[in-house]
């Protein structure tokens, strides 16, 4: 399983809130274009409200953590 993508994905419907509508209302629709394995595809579309709340607060630990040496590779960096 591609932690990255879905690790995109799930970055993406916490900041989208209209992506994040979509991937609980049409997962099909949302994830399209997405290179997803079949274990990835069947837990995302399964994915639930509490889901992804947990998802997203273990993604928000993760970005915490980086160690950003001179701001290189860190998307938000001016």
């Amino acid at each position: 399983m591609s932690q990255k993508v879905v690790a995109e994905i799930i970055g993406r419907a916490a900041a989208e809130p209209e992506f994040m509508n979509q991937l609980f209302n049409d997962p099909g629709k949302a994830l399209a274009g997405y290179e997803l394995d079949d274990a990835e595809k069947a837990m995302l579309y399964g994915l639930t409200p509490d889901d992804f709340d947990s998802m997203s607060g273990q993604l928000d630990k993760r970005v915490s953590k980086l160690k950003v040496e001179d701001g290189e590779g860190f998307p938000f960096h001016s």
